[in-house]
């Protein structure tokens, strides 16, 4: 659909959800246009809330347009009726009469709509960030163009069956392993070295080693001695030996495993090379 383009800005996304232009398509579409819509939110910087008083807000438009037609309807046809010579008890009658015939036929129109909009609660508590944090991941998952993954999102929401959970790995790896983890994901053993030296060397940067290595030493729960250590001499012997330790082995293993698990599987190549040379 080209209504639903994840590069629309914010305020044409807005404007569409409140002229209901995604209502009176499938629960599919529907689906896809939230995520769509908490797409553009979140490239825009936006929190979930935001987004869901938007999608809450859209009823309102929905009672507009049932209530300014019948009001209409009503006044017109008694201001109609005022000028043929009725008794008045027969005139309001029949003005809420043709009220009525107008809101059925109203309601007929945007039915659909309205189911949505009935449906908006039961999916926002679905991917409630607070408590429904997996059905909320599932949500943001979603393929743009597959309209089969939004069908058995949409069914298991109604069924009010709940994503699991990802299963967090008990064994963690310890401040070498992760340092080295992240030597990988830059480039190679080293390169995280390599960096914190291009850009302490850059004064416009005010950044110092020892201020580098008191920042990673509290994201690691590590002292800045140890980190230093690490980073300029036990994985720099990692980068240019060939004949490492078992203790070395073994934590380029457990770097492998990361990799294997998060299917970076080049990563975890790059880490196997480094062992079979060893």
């Amino acid at each position: 659909m080209k209504l639903l383009n994840p590069n629309k800005p914010l305020w044409l996304y807005k404007l569409s959800e409140y002229l209901l232009l995604f209502d009176g398509k499938s629960e599919e579409v529907r689906i896809m246009a939230y995520r769509y819509g908490w797409h553009i939110f979140s490239e825009n910087k936006h929190h979930f809330e935001d987004f869901s008083k938007l999608v809450v807000r859209r009823k309102w438009f929905i009672y507009l347009c049932l209530i300014y037609p019948i009001v209409f309807t009503a006044l017109s046809l008694l201001l109609a009726l005022s000028i043929l010579t009725i008794e008045l008890w027969m005139k309001l009658p029949m003005a809420i009469a043709f009220s009525g015939i107008t809101a059925v036929i109203i309601y007929s129109l945007i039915g659909h709509t309205i189911k949505n909009i009935r449906e908006t609660k039961i999916f926002l508590n679905y991917v409630d960030p607070s408590s429904k944090a997996a059905n909320l991941r599932e949500f943001e998952n979603l393929d743009f163009n597959e309209l089969q993954s939004a069908e058995a999102f949409y069914e298991n929401m109604r069924a009010k069956i709940d994503y699991r959970s990802i299963e967090v790995d008990d064994s963690k790896l310890n401040k070498t392993e992760k340092l080295l983890a992240i030597d990988f994901l830059l480039g190679e053993p080293g390169e995280l070295n390599d960096k914190i030296n291009k850009i302490c060397q850059d004064c416009n940067n005010g950044l110092t080693k020892e201020g580098i290595y008191r920042v990673m030493g509290e994201i690691l729960m590590a002292s800045p001695d140890n980190i230093k250590k690490d980073i300029s001499k036990g994985i720099q012997e990692i980068r240019i030996g060939n004949k490492l330790s078992p203790r070395r082995i073994e934590q380029l293993k457990n770097v492998k495993d990361v990799f294997l698990k998060a299917k970076l599987l080049q990563k975890a190549g790059e880490v196997n090379n480094v062992i079979e040379k060893n």
